[in-house]
């Protein structure tokens, strides 16, 4: 059975893979949906796909969908079942925290021993020993044992021995969520100077930011491929699917929700009512503006509550946060039922999923002595914020179908990436030439 292909493909194409099967036979035998004993899986069944040189791939799929199988059998971990992969050019990967490090080797002996697994001499070695040590950030640890190192640690030397070899393909698993925010700037960069020297990139992450502007992106459920595509709505799609099994329902159109029994409950605050509508229509469109309504009943009457609102992304990163303060909407500090209304303008959101949280803050007004003059009118009025009492999260998801102005037109591969997309004033100045 022929399971690695030795033949030559295209120059401009880095991976070929043909008809690729993987079979583990397990221990415990299982039983299936329908009572039947099977004693092995199919972490991948007959898939195939071409990525193009250069190109930045990102593949997503749930637990066991087969992702971290795909990309030890592309890294030649491990051997496929069936079918072929054909590959140009050296490989690199990052699979696992600790993956080619010898744990009672030192830093500096592993970057030595990982450079001579990956092909490269001892003098080329040398020559970039420098740089991938400072990339690192380890310098005060690279004399001592690996075994010794932090996940972080692990992952700082492995990527940096990576990125400072010449090579035409990296694998990336779903280890690179374990860096800092300053080492993973750092990432990025190179992310960026690979792109730019034409280096083919797989992704396998579940952090979805990684795989924010991809050329490919492959969804597997199950072992099998069920999507591929440069439309980056693979992705949201993906993740609108995750949201309605979690029980979310996905608003377009008017909605009122009265049952917040799975949200936390307060001492200090109900919600007793939430609405998002657009007056006089059927489904929610991004040319007209939106309500936002909420009713709460406050049961202590020594401090005020203000409401904030945060509106999120399909992938839970806030794009946009309000609150009555802001406006200057003075709240009553006395207990019974509070109605807040806030009002979007048209043309401020994109065509993809955005989720609303709602936090209240607990405040006290103190008022300056001797001054008989309404709390409203006061200048000299001092609010003290005691902080957040209470958080709903994504109380509420909905998605308006795109609308611009004059024009019909289809802007829904833009989902996931535009974040609010707002129609600013622009100008135009042209000037025809004969």
């Amino acid at each position: 059975m022929k399971l690695l292909s030795d033949e030559v493909i295209e120059p401009e194409i880095a991976i070929r893979v043909s008809n690729l099967s993987k079979r583990y036979k397990l221990r415990q035998p299982q039983t299936d949906q329908s009572g039947n004993l099977k004693d092995e899986l199919w972490a991948l069944k007959d898939i195939s796909f071409e990525i193009k040189k250069g190109e930045s791939v990102g593949v997503i799929g749930h637990n066991g969908s087969g992702k971290s199988t795909l990309l030890k059998i592309l890294a030649g971990v491990s051997r496929p079942t069936s079918g072929t992969v054909q590959i140009n050019g050296k490989v690199a990967s990052i699979l696992d925290i600790g993956a080619g490090f010898h744990p009672e080797l030192s830093g500096r002996e592993n970057v030595f021993l990982n450079g001579q697994i990956y092909g490269f001499t001892n003098p080329e070695i040398k020559e970039k020993f420098t740089d991938i040590v400072e990339f690192s950030g380890i310098e005060k640890f690279i004399d001592e044992p690996i075994k010794n190192y932090s996940n972080g640690m692990y992952l700082r030397l492995a990527f940096s021995i990576m990125a400072h070899f010449d090579f035409d393909v990296y694998l990336f698993d779903e280890v690179l969520s374990v860096g800092d925010a300053e080492f993973s700037l750092k990432t990025k960069q190179k992310y960026r100077e690979m792109h730019e020297l034409g280096k083919t990139m797989i992704f396998v992450s579940h952090n979805l930011v990684e795989l924010g502007a991809k050329g490919l992106y492959i969804l597997l459920e199950k072992g099998i491929i069920k999507e591929a595509s440069n439309q980056i709505n693979v992705v949201s799609d993906y993740l609108e699917n995750g949201i309605r099994k979690y029980g979310y329902n996905i608003a377009t159109r008017n909605i009122i929700l009265t049952d917040f029994s799975e949200f936390p409950i307060s001492n200090d605050i109900k919600i007793l009512k939430v609405e998002l509508y657009q007056e006089g229509e059927v489904e929610f469109r991004t040319d007209k503006s939106f309500v936002f309504k909420i009713e709460f009943e406050k049961f202590e009457e020594a401090y005020t509550l203000y409401p904030i609102l945060k509106i999120a992304d399909i992938r839970g990163y806030v794009i946009l946060s309000s609150t009555p303060l802001i406006s200057g909407l003075i709240s009553d500090k006395g207990k019974g039922n509070f109605t807040y209304k806030c009002i979007f303008p048209p043309f401020l959101f994109g065509y993809q999923t955005y989720k609303i949280t709602i936090s209240f803050i607990k405040s006290k007004m103190s008022v300056p002595q001797n001054e008989n003059i309404p709390l409203s009118l006061s200048r000299k009025n001092k609010e003290t914020i005691d902080g957040v009492i209470y958080k709903a999260d994504d109380i509420l998801v909905f998605k308006p179908y795109f609308k611009i102005k004059h024009i019909d037109t289809d802007l829904s591969t833009l989902s996931q990436n535009v974040g609010l997309f707002p129609a600013f004033e622009w100008e135009l100045d042209f000037q025809e030439k004969v």
